[in-house]
């Protein structure tokens, strides 16, 4: 038995070995973050980003903003080869059509509704800590918050 997440490197590793994944298919892959903790989502973004620089065509979908900020990082970094990367942001109104935005900055995605979620929830948990802090602080004259 090994846990799904982990299944997904040994899924991707038998298509390489095999034949299936070449540069020559595509990989179609719906939300490859599930299941993986932050440290294997890191390394599956490091394995797919290295495939997409070897020329590999990949195509996601994802609502994971750790995965999309994990891309945006590994394109934008120092000293490695350029990632060809290209985000596409489905967008609907009630009653209205489907538009589609591309761009090559993640910065750029208009109405990236998880993000605006994260954002919101990030917000929230520091004015939490803020009061906790204020709370424990208050009862605990003495103590002095470390740095």
């Amino acid at each position: 038995m090994v846990a799904e997440g982990l299944r997904k490197f040994g899924t991707l590793q038998k298509l390489l070995a095999n034949g299936s994944l070449t540069k020559n298919t595509t990989l179609y892959w719906d939300e490859p973050e599930a299941n993986l903790n932050p440290s294997l989502l890191r390394k599956l973004a490091a394995v797919l980003a290295e495939l997409a620089r070897q020329g590999f065509q990949i195509i996601l979908a994802t609502h994971s903003t750790d995965l999309l900020k994990e891309f945006h990082i590994l394109s934008r970094q120092k000293d490695a080869e350029s990632l060809p990367i290209k985000y596409f942001g489905l967008n609907a109104k009630p009653g209205e059509a489907t538009t589609i935005v591309t761009t090559d900055n993640f910065e750029h995605l208009p109405d990236v509704v998880a993000l605006e979620v994260e954002l919101k929830q990030a917000d929230e948990l520091e004015e939490i800590f803020i009061r906790e802090d204020r709370e424990y602080y208050a009862n605990h004259p003495g103590e002095q918050p470390s740095l």
